[in-house]
Parts: C-alpha cells; sequence; structure tokens
C-alpha cells in the first residue's frame, strides 16, 4: 500500500474506542503510521456513533469538512464506519462524492480488503450484517491493536435484543451475541503479557452474557475466571441493564478482590410511566432495590448512570420524580442527554413529543442537582485513603500524575517524585474534592504492597 500515514477521529462509546485501536492495529499491521494532524494524513477515518443525534451531527459535519479538505488533496483515503455507516450505508456515498468507503459496525476487520479495493480504484461499501462469529475476523484483529496503557477494553458480547424504544443499538449493532469464555480469557492473557493490569469488558448489556446466543456461561462465572488471569490486577465492566443485574453478580463483585466496586447502571428515568414507555423493563421501585442490595454489599461503590429528558409524553410531574430519585440516589456521576427522536425506533412516532424549550430547561434543571451533588460526594472523600491505579501523566496538567479509585473517580497527584509508579497500585490519602474529579497525595509507603498488611489498621 502506497499510503504511510493515517488519522482516526473516534465518536462515541467505549465500544466505538476499542473498534477504533482494532482498526488502528490493522493499519500498523501494513506498514503505517499514525499521523500528528489530518492535513498530514495519508487515510482519515471517521468512526462515528448514533446513539445520540448530537454525535451524528458532529461526525457528518466533520465528513463534510474533509470532503472539502480531499478537494485540495485528491490522493487522501476518506473513510466512515461504525453505527453512522451502518445506519445510512449508500446514502454516504450518494451523499459525499469524495467518500472512498463505508464500513459498517461490525466490519471493522475488513478494513485492510476495503483498503486494498479502495487504492484500485473502487468506492466501497461493507455493511452487510453477519453475526461477530460469522464476521471476518471482527475479534481476532484485537490482537493487532497497539497496547498504549495499563488498562484495556475486551468485548464480551456484541448487539442487544432489548429494543428500548429510543434505541438504535439493535439495528446498528446487531441482535445479542456473547463470545465464547475461552476466547476472552485468551485476549486477557495475551493483554496481560503486554503489561495491561486492569482490564474493561464491554457489551450492549453485559449482565445478560451467555443467557442467549453463544457461551452458555454466564456472566457472574466468566467475571470468576477473569479474576484469575495472572497480572490483572483489577477488572471493570459497563453497561449493565437494571432487569438482568442479578444478586449472583452482586454477590460476586463483593467477593472478588480484583473486581472494582463500581457499576454504571443506567436509571434513563424516574417515572415508572415513562420507563414503560421506554420499554426499560423495570420500575422506580425495583431500581431502588437493587441500588439498596448493591450499597448494602459494597458500601464505598460509586453507581453512576444515564438519564434521558424530555421523552415523549414526559409531564413536568414525570420530571420532578427523575429529579427525587437522583435526589435520593445521590450518584457519584450522571451523563444527561435530552431525548433525540433516531431513525428506525419506536419512539420517533410516539405523539406527545416534547417541544425542544421544554427539554433543554429541563436538561438544565438536571444536570444543576447532578453538578451540585457530585461535588458535595467528592468534598466528602477528603481524607480517605484511596487505592489507584496510576495511569500516566494528566492530560490536562503536565505537572500531575492520573488514575483511578476502585469507584471509577479520577484522582490525581503530584508528578513530581512518582513518576516511576506509573501503572503501579499506590495509596494516595484525598485532600482536595474538585466538581469532576479527586486531588491527593502519596502517603509515604507509596506502593499498596509495601503495606498491605498494615492497610486494615490504617484505614480505621
Amino acid at each position: 500500500m502506497s499510503r504511510k500515514t493515517y488519522y482516526i477521529t473516534t465518536f462515541g462509546c467505549q465500544m466505538n474506542v476499542l473498534d477504533s485501536e482494532r482498526m488502528e492495529g490493522i493499519l500498523r499491521e501494513k506498514g503505517m503510521s499514525p499521523a500528528p494532524s489530518q492535513e498530514q494524513a495519508d487515510l482519515i477515518l471517521v468512526n462515528t456513533c448514533t446513539v445520540r443525534e448530537k454525535p451524528e451531527r458532529k461526525a457528518l459535519s466533520l465528513i463534510g469538512r474533509l470532503c472539502l479538505f480531499k478537494k485540495q488533496k485528491p490522493e487522501l483515503i476518506l473513510g466512515i464506519s461504525g453505527c453512522v455507516a451502518q445506519q445510512y450505508g449508500k446514502i454516504l456515498l450518494e451523499r459525499f462524492a469524495e467518500l472512498d468507503f463505508v464500513l459498517g459496525a461490525n466490519q471493522v476487520a475488513l478494513l485492510g480488503k476495503v483498503l486494498e479495493r479502495v487504492e484500485q480504484g473502487e468506492r466501497v461499501l461493507e455493511v452487510s450484517f453477519a453475526e461477530p462469529h460469522q464476521a471476518d475476523g471482527l475479534f481476532s484483529v484485537s490482537e493487532l491493536r497497539p497496547i498504549t496503557g495499563v488498562s484495556g477494553f475486551v468485548t464480551i458480547m456484541e448487539g442487544c435484543d432489548n429494543f428500548c424504544s429510543y434505541c438504535v443499538v439493535p439495528y446498528v449493532r446487531g441482535r445479542e451475541y456473547s463470545r465464547e469464555a475461552g476466547e476472552i480469557i485468551s485476549e486477557i492473557t495475551a493483554l496481560s503479557q503486554k503489561g495491561v493490569k486492569e482490564v474493561v469488558l464491554l457489551g450492549q448489556n453485559v449482565n445478560s452474557y451467555g443467557l442467549k446466543r453463544g457461551s452458555g456461561l454466564d456472566f457472574p462465572e466468566l467475571l470468576k475466571m477473569v479474576c484469575r488471569v495472572d497480572g490483572i490486577e483489577r477488572v471493570r465492566f459497563t453497561t449493565n441493564h437494571p432487569k438482568d443485574l442479578s444478586l449472583k453478580l452482586i454477590e460476586v463483585m463483593a467477593s472478588e478482590e480484583k473486581i472494582c466496586e463500581q457499576m454504571h447502571l443506567p436509571l434513563q428515568s424516574g417515572s415508572n410511566r415513562v420507563l414503560e414507555r421506554m420499554n426499560r423493563g423495570y420500575t422506580q421501585e425495583e431500581y431502588l432495590g437493587l441500588i439498596s442490595k448493591l450499597r448494602s454489599a459494597m458500601p464505598e461503590i460509586g453507581i453512576s448512570t444515564d438519564l434521558i429528558v424530555g421523552f415523549p409524553g414526559e409531564r413536568e410531574e414525570d420530571f420532578n420524580e427523575t429529579l427525587n430519585m437522583v435526589q435520593e440516589i445521590k450518584f457519584n456521576e450522571a451523563f444527561t442527554f435530552r431525548y433525540s427522536a433516531r431513525p428506525m425506533t419506536g419512539s420517533a412516532e410516539y405523539e406527545e413529543q416534547v417541544p425542544e424549550e421544554i427539554r433543554l430547561e429541563r436538561l438544565w434543571r438536571l444536570e444543576k442537582l447532578v453538578r451540585e451533588i457530585t461535588e458535595q460526594k467528592n468534598q466528602a472523600e477528603v481524607g480517605k485513603i484511596k487505592e489507584i491505579l496510576l495511569e500516566g501523566v494528566s492530560k490536562t496538567n503536565p505537572g500531575r500524575l492520573t488514575g483511578k479509585g476502585r469507584d471509577g473517580r479520577l484522582v490525581h497527584i503530584p508528578k513530581k517524585g512518582a513518576e516511576d509508579l506509573i501503572g503501579e497500585l499506590v495509596w494516595v490519602k484525598i485532600k482536595q474534592g474538585l466538581k469532576h474529579s479527586l486531588v491527593g497525595e502519596l502517603i509515604e509507603e507509596r506502593k499498596k504492597s509495601h503495606w498491605q498488611g498494615e492497610e486494615q489498621c490504617l484505614l480505621r
């Protein structure tokens, strides 16, 4: 291949980040290297997300600008991948004359072959739907991806069968399929041998792992297997669906030391009426029961959530129930969105669409409450000693190192004198709680292993 450099822009969730890493591995295998900027790249790839309207709009706007850029640099190869590519397919090739290829959400492993066809002058469309085990090396290309940190993503399942009325995922990611446990453990073992100490297991609904097509092993049992992999010191997972969160999973989380006390548990709405219209499969009372069980088993657990305001038919009293749930539960973090109708979803056809000005006003009120609670909870951490996995230099402050606590909070410490501890589990005393993170300092013994036996005494 004559092209030598590439530039990938990624929109969306952790699964998209992993797909971009897979494609980067394919490009490096072909002898290409990352370009410092889009202007210096021979190949530009935009990996997209369509779960929300905003990232889809931003991705398409970027493609439009890149098409103008390609007119000045006609030898450039320009491609789009991910959920927007899957959703619109051929329409994208028709709309953007400078676009060279469109690669669907579960066809990322075909990137190398697609580029060979582009080099021969073909404009390529690859969006055919195959179950992941039938796709051409969907998971096997993971071994090619570059490993640059101490934490790594591992897909344990693809697709979704829930068909929430607002969600486009089943239509662009396909039906639910669980990977074989042995294949997952092999990938994690390989990551461990490359220096990864924390794995984050990914799926649209990890709680239903193994219950349908594929595997035959349930999620709690898979977690136990992951915890036995040598070299892996921490295990996280996302995303969870409340209707499939079992007592068995909670018990395994509480009993396995490597599993971090963190859970992202999307609530979406605090109103039973709205939850039913969303086809979520649980009530506010059932959700509160899960929160109680999680905190009873793991008092220090960090719980985050997703919330949608302005769903079709949402009344003021429904929205107030969401505010009440947020106030009662006090999430560590909440990702808030105003409802946007997505193609192919049931709610796009619902009557009683909430006016945009009301959606924006409710979003503002919800965000204000979430910010207040998050900051209060972070300030309450001051004085505590926490186990942190140091991941590297802070992206916003070169004088600090950044890592995560077991509850998922970001923690910053002074860089000076601690550079040799990147990739290590350390003990940190929290000195300050900020809006979105914590600031601390290393205790004298620094590494966790240096005073493991004194842990209980020091934490009393």
